[in-house]
């Protein structure tokens, strides 16, 4: 149960945006607003976070496209090789953003993420009823 809820948290963060663009650009600002003013960002902080964040982001996203290709092409999906990958882009971007925001501010992001995701899928759940 708690593998389909991951998946599909992933699948609606990380493909909303494909299907709605608009609708997409309208949860990235969102997600900027969210972020900036949760992690307090400076605009001198905000100016080196952003890349690094939007790189951090396409790397997640290139592993997810990956999982769902092979699960299109039938074979099984070694779920375990996937994880291992996303927690291994996580630390090794957890060192780049402390080099750019100071580490509560680090330990902060990971945890606004995680209560981002969580938000977008109540809302999404309540426009759907």
């Amino acid at each position: 149960m708690k593998k389909l809820f991951f998946n599909i948290l992933a699948l609606i963060c990380f493909t909303v945006p494909s299907f709605a663009q608009e609708g997409g650009k309208q949860i990235e600002a969102v997600k900027v607003e969210y972020f900036t003013r949760k992690l307090q960002l400076s605009p001198a902080e905000a100016e080196r976070f952003w890349p690094v964040y939007h790189n951090y982001q396409r790397e997640l996203q290139q592993q997810h496209k990956e999982r769902q290709a092979q699960r299109k092409a039938g074979g099984p999906v070694d779920e375990l090789k996937f994880e291992t990958r996303i927690l291994e882009i996580r630390k090794r971007y957890r060192k780049e953003f402390s080099e750019v925001l100071p580490a509560e501010k680090v330990n902060l992001l990971f945890q606004a993420e995680r209560e981002f995701r969580e938000q977008l899928i109540k809302e999404l759940r309540s426009r759907r009823q």
